[in-house]
């Protein structure tokens, strides 16, 4: 395997293509030879997606937390050990505890059922999960798939490229023109468009709607491949060189 490190993400509407096209760079960086991990979007071991549930990060309301302390002296003094205030709500991030009694994780994920998480402490939680991942030494190339666009706000879309610069980020936007600008998905494309727009980000924005795969995988891979400095290595074919 070579020794190649790097971090390609996958953006787009639904419908795009971006698990295809994640899948695609993964088989074919496989095939060269590169050391190569995909990320698919959902992986509950996924390390910057899913921060609460998938990392056992339950957001309790200070009354759930002041009752479930109530109903016992041991439960309260595991639970407030372990409690972080954010605002108005606590956090327990179970793996940060792993020795909280079953029963006590049990009723404290039966108590937080149907709060409401304050959108400054999710932006938080994913910036503190994109931090973590940017502070590793990870080997190969990891291919991520809709994890980067989730917030339509370009200051926090471009802390999460900040916190993974040493991986050598680059972004793949799959643009489906087919939504007018009058529609949901319109606007939304408006949005991520806009947000790509201001990033500092080595980015490939492909129009997609022609329904021309071969040559869209084609620049996918050229702009991989110069990407992650693929184009001169050996075993690339002709048609793969980066031109």
């Amino acid at each position: 395997m070579a020794v190649v490190n790097g971090l390609v993400m996958v953006e787009g509407l639904p419908g795009s293509g971006r698990s295809t096209t994640a899948r695609g760079i993964a088989s074919w960086l496989a095939d060269q030879q590169v050391e190569v991990e995909h990320w698919a979007e959902g992986r509950v071991d996924h390390p910057v997606d899913h921060p609460v549930g998938a990392e056992q990060v339950v957001v309790l309301e200070t009354a759930d937390l002041l009752a479930l302390a109530a109903e016992s002296p041991a439960m309260s003094q595991a639970l407030l050990r372990a409690a972080e205030q954010h605002g108005d709500v606590w956090l327990v991030r179970q793996e940060r505890h792993p020795d909280l009694p079953l029963a006590l994780v049990e009723r404290i994920v039966d108590a937080a059922r149907g709060t409401r998480v304050p959108a400054d402490v999710s932006t938080a939680l994913v910036a503190d999960r994109w931090e973590r991942f940017g502070a590793t030494l990870p080997r190969g190339v990891h291919v991520w798939e809709s994890v980067l666009l989730r917030s339509p706000d370009a200051d926090v879309v471009a802390r999460l490229v900040e916190a993974v610069r040493p991986h050598a980020p680059a972004l793949v936007y799959l643009d489906h023109e087919r939504d007018a600008a009058s529609t949901r998905q319109g606007q939304r494309r408006g949005q991520e468009l806009a947000v790509v727009e201001a990033l500092d980000l080595p980015t490939l924005v492909l129009p997609v709607g022609d329904g021309r795969w071969d040559d869209h995988e084609s620049a996918v891979r050229d702009f991989v491949a110069d990407h992650l400095g693929l184009g001169d290595r050996p075993g690339l074919t002709e048609s793969e060189q980066v031109a």
